[in-house]
């Protein structure tokens, strides 16, 4: 699933991640990997583009050091 899909969560119950798992997420997608930022999204639920901007914000403002 992608990053902006529009597809519901296949979780029973969707949850809102920690402030700490959107930095990480963000973090990994500044470095190119989607993975975690793909699973946090679907794990939302139809608060799913909500987590979306938070981790595009998040990686925006995280400088990656080679």
């Amino acid at each position: 699933m992608g990053l902006f899909s529009r597809k519901s969560s296949t979780a029973s119950e969707p949850r809102m991640p920690a402030v700490e798992e959107i930095a990480a997420a963000g973090r990994a997608l500044a470095r190119g990997n989607s993975k975690p930022a793909d699973r946090l999204v679907a794990e939302a639920g139809d608060n799913g583009r909500s987590v979306a901007m938070q981790i595009l914000a998040d990686s925006v403002d995280y400088t990656p050091q080679d």
